[in-house]
């Protein structure tokens, strides 16, 4: 007897995508997580631009995580024309990836995941008897949202941004302004680990083959060499020798594996891989938490997420410190374009994100490629779809539907961004079928 059952619009997740289980006798028989918006080709579009346009267009794959994709975007093209920055312009990077982070995650634990453990359909509604647990989202929401204002001149696709640095450099009296709201938050950080530490999460240990994270002896969200749990670690350009990309033929994005395998990408396994590398203030707080790392329970990525924003709360302090002392400082370095190709690698807030570029002598793009996080969770998210669909077979279709989708928002897979592909050939479009 068949028994299919299917989510056709997936809520609370950026973009559109669907799920379908399939059951014949009492076993999982198929599970699919299907990706159903059309591509967008900014790869192809990509071709033919000068490198100074480069950012801007593919900063536009992700309107939540757009300070990740320009970032990945600047460094690929310094790295292929050999261009080294000053650490002041690193620092400030790494000051916008805190505020990036403190806007994606509080969005993402707050007002997509939240209302499933708190009995609620929106965060709205939860606001009628939670008041101040939905202030504290809007706070460090709203911080996230103008430390992106600030350095880059505005709270989404800010074009401040740009290869060889900044445009602009913010005030010394933003900056301390910014330091003195990063103190502050760090308290409701603390606050928001411990309410979703305290938060029932139900059994689903599907432990990942293999979890990847940059670098392999620190937490980072910026680096030139990716590590494996396996103990492989390679360089950015050697990526897509272990990272492939395949079409599955039901969806619109691609599908990664390395050898193979499917992979887990973002909070949870970089917590994972690095908690031993935490500042003291962060494990010291795991050290008394309920949930303990590393863990397998996929469900506890919303955990991992607030674990990364009381550390970078912690980080961000530091950062403006150490701008604080090289002021006033050097903000752009000139950049002279080459024949070449260039890698750039960085931990957006959902998993590794990974752009390359290959330039003619005049800067031109020749071609660009680009492996998203979610692509790259794809395989993952329907590993752990039919290790939750092997365990509740006797369940009826509402259970199995409420925790399917449970589990899919706690990836909190930016749906949007894995279907900016199709750039090296427009015959791919012929193998896809919807």
């Amino acid at each position: 007897m068949k028994r299919e059952i299917k989510v056709e619009h997936l809520t609370r997740v950026e973009g559109h995508g669907a799920i379908e289980i399939i059951f014949e006798k009492d076993k999982v028989k198929d599970v699919k997580v299907r990706i159903t918006e059309g591509p967008r080709f900014y790869e192809y579009t990509a071709r033919d631009r000068l490198w100074g346009e480069i950012p801007k267009i593919m900063s536009r794959i992700c309107g939540i995580c757009y300070v990740s994709h320009r970032i990945a975007s600047v460094r690929a093209i310094e790295d292929a024309f050999g261009t080294k920055v000053f650490e002041s312009i690193e620092l400030l990077r790494r000051l916008l990836i805190v505020g990036e982070f403190f806007e994606s995650h509080s969005l993402h634990v707050y007002f997509l995941a939240l209302p499933d453990y708190m009995g609620f359909d929106s965060a709205l509604e939860m606001a009628k008897e939670y008041p101040n647990v939905v202030k504290r989202a809007f706070k460090m929401k709203n911080l996230g949202n103008k430390i992106m204002k600030t350095i880059t001149g505005k709270h989404f696709h800010g074009e401040n941004i740009i290869p060889g640095g900044f445009a602009t450099f913010p005030s010394k009296d933003e900056l301390l302004e910014l330091k003195e709201e990063l103190e502050d938050i760090i308290s409701d950080a603390q606050d928001t680990v411990k309410l979703f530490d305290s938060l029932e999460y139900p059994e689903l240990n599907a432990p990942a083959e293999l979890q990847m994270a940059i670098s392999k002896d620190s937490f980072s969200l910026v680096g030139d060499e990716v590590y494996i749990s396996d103990g492989t670690v390679f360089t950015k350009n050697e990526f897509e020798m272990f990272v492939v990309e395949t079409f599955n033929g039901y969806s619109m994005a691609k599908q990664s594996t390395i050898e193979g395998k499917p992979f887990l990408v973002g909070p949870l396994a970089r917590v994972n891989l690095h908690f031993d590398s935490l500042r003291p203030k962060t494990k010291g707080i795991m050290k008394s938490m309920k949930v303990k790392f590393p863990s397998a329970n996929v469900l506890h990525q919303n955990v991992a997420r607030t674990i990364e924003l009381f550390e970078l709360a912690l980080e961000g302090v530091e950062l403006i410190d150490r701008l604080l002392e090289e002021y006033p400082m050097s903000f752009r370095v000139d950049m002279k374009p080459k024949t070449g190709s260039g890698f750039g690698l960085k931990e957006a807030p959902r998993g590794t994100l990974y752009h390359k570029y290959s330039f003619d002598e005049n800067g031109r793009c020749i071609s660009a490629n680009v492996i998203t996080p979610t692509a790259q969770l794809q395989a993952n998210m329907e590993k752990d779809l039919r290790t939750l669909a092997e365990r509740l077979v006797s369940a009826d279709d509402g259970t199995i539907k409420k925790y399917a989708e449970m589990v899919i928002r706690s990836y909190d897979p930016c749906i949007s961004c894995s279907v900016h592909m199709f750039g090296a050939d427009f015959e791919t479009l012929k193998i896809v079928r919807l």
